[in-house]
């Protein structure tokens, strides 16, 4: 539906800088509750993650293979959990069902490799459904930060596999955050600067600015359209491996298939290492002994829909694409690009939309004989 209004929008007339309000609309709607959107709602959301650096899924025990490339739907149940503030709350979504689609390069070929990867896919699924996510949420319609609660973490491994999945869930539910005046009832053009969605996965917290440009369109059949271009820079730290079983600890670097003939590839997985000694972020070791920093350029592009009625933001789907500047990783050229496509849309209280199983399938550009191919997500 997104794709269609965002067809016959077309590309908006340009208006001056200072965010000029139509005079036609007189009367602003004065909300009893900011957080409407949250009042016991159900979402389905859909993610693809293309990485310049895996992300390693991992069993709790022994099992593990890394990813450049996956898909993940989800349905979510929300409701308000905890005010923190008049301006801030906590929110509570509950998992209720999860397909993953993932692709690896290192165990694809070999019928054992793909019964592991099997495994590890089972068991991710497995603590992913019923899973509950907190979200810290402000009455903007920003997302300042989630946690996960519910798994089991009495050791290194464990908590170093839930913070991938939360950092996995913060790209996956970023397209949540968007700042608008007055739940976007009013035409015209408003700036947000550093959007939860222009943020990579990154070892350590990714630094950097940007800047979104969201243009609201008021239509006289109740529904607010905010069309959103952006850019920014972002800096994340790429991890450098340390084995623990005794083989050599270098970093090579070689072409990665996933990212148009150019990417960053680390040597090993944490299937090889006899622990985890760190948080398995990004990148196939858990022991990291140092990090080289890449900066990236990031560009950005959405469509929001809006009922006036409720100030609810129903659906949404979104891009972002990020390029590594020259002077990242050794001249940028070994480095691959980043890529977020998704789409939030509000269920009614029966709906169940198929999220699909959780299964390996063919590297993008890359079909293999016995995996299914690698189909992206089409949004726009």
């Amino acid at each position: 539906m997104i794709a269609l209004l965002a067809m016959s929008l077309g590309t908006a007339e340009a208006q001056d800088d200072k965010a000029k309000v139509n005079s036609s609309v007189q009367e602003i709607i004065v909300y009893s509750d900011d957080f409407a959107r949250w009042d016991k709602t159900r979402w389905y959301v859909v993610n693809e993650l293309i990485l310049p650096i895996p992300v390693a899924f991992a069993r709790d025990f022994n099992w593990s293979f890394a990813s450049y490339a996956f898909q993940m739907r989800a349905i979510l149940s929300c409701e308000q959990a905890s005010i923190l503030s008049k301006k801030r709350i906590e929110v509570d979504c509950t998992i209720e069902d999860v397909g993953i689609l993932a692709s690896t390069q290192r165990r694809q070929k070999g019928e054992a490799d793909r019964k592991l990867v099997a495994a590890v896919l089972e068991e991710v699924d497995s603590k992913m459904t019923g899973l509950k996510v907190q979200l810290q949420t402000d009455f903007k319609g920003g997302l300042q930060n989630i946690d996960i609660e519910g798994l089991k973490t009495s050791n290194v491994r464990q908590r170093a596999i839930q913070e991938t999945l939360r950092q996995i869930l913060l790209r996956v539910m970023s397209g949540f955050h968007l700042r608008i005046p007055d739940h976007a009832q009013r035409d015209g053009k408003y700036v947000e600067k550093t959007s939860a969605l222009m943020q990579m996965p990154s070892t350590t917290a990714s630094q950097g600015s940007s800047r979104l440009v969201h243009q609201v369109t008021v239509r006289k059949d109740g529904l607010q359209v905010v069309q959103s271009l952006g850019e920014g820079t972002t800096r994340i730290t790429i991890p450098v491996p340390r084995f623990t079983n005794g083989r050599a600890g270098a970093t090579t670097f070689s072409q990665s298939p996933v990212n148009q003939g150019s990417g960053t590839q680390v040597s090993g997985d944490i299937a090889d290492v006899e622990e985890i000694e760190g948080p398995v972020l990004i990148g196939l070791n858990g022991g990291q002994e140092a990090g080289v920093e890449a900066n990236y350029d990031l560009k950005a592009s959405s469509v929001a829909i809006f009922e006036r009625a409720t100030g609810i933001m129903t659906e949404r789907i979104w891009t972002v694409q990020g390029v590594p500047t020259a002077s990242s990783g050794g001249g940028g050229n070994r480095l691959g690009n980043y890529q977020s496509v998704g789409r939030v849309q509000i269920l009614g209280k029966d709906a169940r939309p198929d999220v699909g199983p959780s299964l390996q399938v063919s590297a993008p550009r890359q079909n293999l004989e016995g995996l299914p191919p690698w189909k992206p997500l089409e949004t726009f």
